[in-house]
């Protein structure tokens, strides 16, 4: 079978991706003003705007956390629940943080979005075992996409 390199970068960037992502999350939902809503006379959004970027949000969070533990030595389902888990809980934590802000308050909905975002990560775990995770300076250094061992 052949498995798709990709780059690993050093830890500590890794690390620093996460910070990046959480932190911007973080300022986006409790430092600055909520973005208004586009208001269209008659259109009925099933899924309002605000839901899409907590998904999205959140999806980011939990995805720069399973880069970040790429190289670890823990089963797969142990890694892919604890992002889970430690994302929801992140997003659960900035909803409460909300509640304490004039003019913000707490959203279950908010909150669901968040952990359905959080949950997509679980789509990295399912393809992980094809992934070939290599130093970035390999990969840059040999410019090749796969080697021969490679293919079974």
């Amino acid at each position: 079978m052949r498995r798709l390199p990709v780059p690993l970068v050093p830890t500590w960037v890794r690390w620093l991706g996460v910070a990046a992502v959480a932190g911007f999350v973080f300022a986006t939902s409790v430092l600055v003003a909520p973005p208004s809503e586009p208001v269209v006379p008659g259109k009925v959004d099933p899924v309002p705007l605000d839901k899409w970027r907590h998904f999205l949000a959140y999806a980011a969070i939990a995805y720069a956390l399973a880069y970040a533990l790429a190289d670890s030595d823990r089963p797969r389902i142990q890694l892919a629940v604890g992002v889970v888990c430690l994302t929801v809980l992140y997003g659960i934590g900035i909803e409460l943080w909300q509640w304490t802000i004039p003019n913000r308050f707490f959203s279950l909905a908010d909150a669901y979005a968040n952990a359905l975002g959080a949950a997509l990560v679980v789509a990295w775990y399912a393809i992980e075992p094809r992934l070939d995770y290599r130093p970035v300076l390999t990969v840059l250094s040999r410019g090749e996409s796969a080697s021969p061992e490679d293919v079974s």
